[in-house]
């Protein structure tokens, strides 16, 4: 919920980097058995692309079943001080953390102290939700289950943004989120939820009778020997920590609430480790730390079934398919997940058939492309030196860069099309206008034509004439597709379809929200870096459209659909989609906060 462009996955790529992606040099030929000349080729490499991307520091770490290859350290974890990176410093794993999360529950989900297909509420008694989709409350609170908190399934909202960097104890969340609205029907969708992972921190708490970060060095991160690795808040004081970056400058240390969601500290070395365990079942040096039926179970994909997940799947905790990113390899499984946000950059990424890994930390937020070009490339020489053969994606085939002249969609194609869509990365708006299709997307407008396929693609030519090369937004194909009587805008990208957003019609608007157009600012909030300062309500072309602000900065513009006279949702289905705003006293609600009222274009209606 009124999130900024940075961290979401694919768009923010196709929009926040345009030709973002720069050329590194051509890797050498690998001989079967030769790791030594990937570890050459990296070390020339990663020091460049560090350079030119400003990325101040970077850890990598390669393994090959229960063999750490290499792990080594690049640049500097502290600018000011010069300390430098080593295969030891800890940086920010971001969502990395919710790997080891799961890998805790399902711990004990062994010993019996937790359920996976009990509702969470067995364990956490205080916690209840409401919902639009049950006609009986209690159901609801019966659908969320601990596989589809792990899974991102659950329905509930992805932020509960009120105190977000707060350091209260994690035991404390099941109370302050209790009540608060479904934004899906559990088990019918990926929404992915970093809440949902916050009640799982809870329910390891509770279930254990320790704290979370005592009970994952106790259960986890000792017995894996990861001696660099804790949930403990902020690293200022501890040396062996980098320091995070956001265009050249070390950023606040922020206080993480939801540990269990993002709060791991680590090192790629460390998180070897823990590859290492997964690719022998269960075991780490001979000490056997996680069942092997909790392994396969991490690794089965839980969303089969649910249509509007499209080609993305998911297991417990790992995503099992790339979900619209460059895939290693064709035909070979990947699972991966990657950490962003607080000014850092992580990508952990496993083929469990070859049982072969990459793990790469960098402690800048623009590191993000970069940091997954170097793992797929990573992984791809590592198969060549496995093989003996040379790999690549997407069979080999030379990019296509969108540059081609394409055809205009017909009237009724371009009539069928016309509309808003609400996606994650907000309004995407297709018009239909002097004879030709375009699309606009947070501010940024481009011409959508038919290729050769069928499909649709932007394409935007500088000053009328000379197209140009609009990087991976040139290169994907979107269309609209009709899925469970939704009309879906959907992606092919690297072979599989996503979905983007959902099309949605002009509301009939109730007077009691027509008059909630206006700006508002948080009440009572003493964060010290509160994620939202207030939001502004305005109508456009028939809609609400509800917009976030950040002090001066504004955030991104979501459809706000009317339900009743009091409430009304974030449309669309997927990340910060669905979520409900409450209409109060003078003010509106959500997320955990109250916003009052600054200003009104016209008088209060009365009714």
């Amino acid at each position: 919920m009124f999130r900024t462009l940075r961290g979401i996955p694919l768009l923010g790529c196709l929009l926040g980097s345009i030709g973002c992606h720069g050329q590194p040099s051509a890797p050498p030929p690998i001989a079967k058995g030769d790791y030594s000349a990937i570890i050459r080729y990296l070390q020339a490499r990663i020091p460049r692309e560090m350079a030119r991307e400003n990325v101040p520091g970077l850890s990598i770490a390669l393994v090959n079943g229960q063999e750490l290859i290499w792990a080594h350290g690049f640049g500097l974890a502290d600018k000011a001080r010069g300390v430098p990176v080593t295969p030891n410093t800890a940086f920010r794993a971001g969502a990395i953390s919710k790997l080891l999360t799961a890998t805790a529950a399902l711990q004990l989900v062994e010993q019996q102290r937790l359920e996976l297909d009990a509702p969470i509420q067995h364990t956490l008694r205080e916690f209840y939700v409401r919902s639009r989709f049950h006609s009986d409350q209690a159901a609801a609170d019966r659908d969320i289950t601990l596989r589809r908190l792990l899974s991102h399934q659950s329905g509930l909202p992805s932020e509960h943004l009120r105190d977000l960097r707060s350091s209260f104890a994690m035991s404390q969340m099941p109370m302050r989120v209790s009540g608060v609205w479904l934004s899906s029907p559990p088990g019918s969708q990926v929404a992915y939820s970093n809440l949902g992972y916050a009640l799982v921190g809870a329910a390891i708490e509770r279930s254990t009778g320790k704290d979370f970060e005592t009970q994952l060095q106790t259960s986890l991160l000792k017995p894996l020997r990861m001696s660099q690795s804790s949930f403990v808040g902020t690293g200022t004081q501890l040396g062996y920590r980098a320091l995070g970056y956001q265009d050249g400058s070390a950023s606040t240390d922020a206080q993480v609430r939801d540990l269990a969601a993002a709060g791991l500290w680590t090192s790629p070395k460390d998180l070897s480790h823990y590859v290492q365990m997964l690719f022998a079942q269960g075991i780490y040096r001979d000490h056997r730390v996680v069942g092997s039926a909790s392994i396969e179970q991490m690794f089965t994909q839980q969303n089969t079934g649910n249509a509007l997940d499209f080609d993305c799947q998911i297991g417990l905790g790992w995503f099992l398919a790339p979900c619209g990113d460059e895939p290693v390899a064709p035909g070979v499984r990947t699972y991966q997940h990657s950490g962003g946000g607080d000014d850092f950059a992580a990508q952990l990424t496993l083929l469990p058939d070859p049982q072969l890994a990459v793990i790469i930390m960098a402690n800048d937020s623009n590191a993000e492309d970069m940091v997954v070009a170097l793992s797929n490339d990573a992984l791809r020489l590592m198969l060549q030196a496995q093989t003996g053969r040379p790999v690549c994606a997407d069979n080999c085939a030379a990019p296509t860069h969108g540059l081609k002249l394409r055809q205009v969609p017909a009237a009724v194609d371009r009539k069928r099309l016309a509309g808003f869509y609400a996606t994650a990365w907000g309004v995407f708006r297709i018009r239909d206008e002097h004879s030709r299709l375009s699309g606009e997307l947070s501010g940024y407008t481009f011409d959508l034509l038919r290729d050769e396929d069928g499909w649709l693609r932007a394409q935007k030519k500088f000053l009328g004439f000379w197209l140009e090369d609009l990087g991976e937004l040139g290169r994907v194909q979107l269309d609209v597709v009709t899925v469970q009587g939704r009309q879906m805008l959907t992606a092919r990208s690297h072979g599989q379809r996503i979905a983007l957003g959902e099309r949605i019609d002009p509301p009939t608007l109730p007077l009691a929200w027509a008059d909630t157009i206006g700006t508002y600012q948080v009440l009572n909030t003493h964060e010290p870096d509160a994620p939202l300062s207030g939001v502004s309500v305005r109508l456009e072309d028939g809609f609400l459209v509800i917009r976030g602000q950040l002090h001066d900065e504004p955030l991104t513009d979501y459809i706000l659909l009317p339900v009743d006279n009091a409430h009304a949702v974030l449309a669309g289905n997927g990340y910060g989609l669905g979520d409900t705003v409450s209409r109060q006293v003078n003010g509106l609600s959500a997320s955990g906060y109250a916003f009052k009222r600054t200003q009104s274009p016209h008088k209060p209606l009365i009714f």
